[in-house]
Parts: C-alpha cells; sequence; structure tokens
C-alpha cells in the first residue's frame, strides 16, 4: 500500500497537524489484542508512549491524554510527582 493511500483510508490529521487514526480501537489491533502490523508499525507506535524523550516537556499535553489510556503513563507521571514532591 502506498503511503497517500493508507493516510486516505486510515488518518487525519489533528488540531496540531499530526497524523492520528480515524478509529479507535486501532483497525490494526487484533482480537488477542496484539498488533498485526507490527514490524511495519508507524514510528508513533514504535515510540509509544513516548515518555523516553529528552524534551518530555515538550509534548506534556499528549502525555497527559496517554495517561488516560495507558497504565505506564499513568505510572510514570505517578512516579514522577512522588518525586517532585520530596
Amino acid at each position: 500500500m502506498k503511503s497517500s493511500q493508507f493516510i486516505d483510508e486510515y488518518l487525519h490529521q489533528d488540531e496540531e497537524g499530526d497524523y492520528v487514526l480515524n478509529f479507535l480501537p486501532c483497525p490494526f489491533l487484533g482480537a488477542d489484542n496484539k498488533c498485526l502490523v507490527y514490524e511495519d508499525r508507524p514510528k508513533a507506535c514504535r515510540e509509544y508512549p513516548h515518555t523516553n524523550r529528552k524534551n518530555m516537556l515538550g509534548i506534556l499535553d499528549l502525555s497527559l491524554k496517554n495517561t488516560l489510556v495507558c497504565p505506564a503513563v499513568s505510572k510514570i507521571f505517578y512516579e514522577i510527582g512522588k518525586d517532585y514532591k520530596k
């Protein structure tokens, strides 16, 4: 599948200009909750949940949204909060 066809069929641009999936859950999520395109998954999926960045402050809004759907991000924010209170 060409990139342009993939974009037309599965993605749209959000208010920040980022490409995001048209549908949730991901159309490539199998019945067993495993990625059907794991070897060819997009960069955003490879980097998810985006907590291993040098400039995480630049994506705090995204990270906060991810706390609602990703237990790992919630735990990271909880641990950061504990350290911050010290």
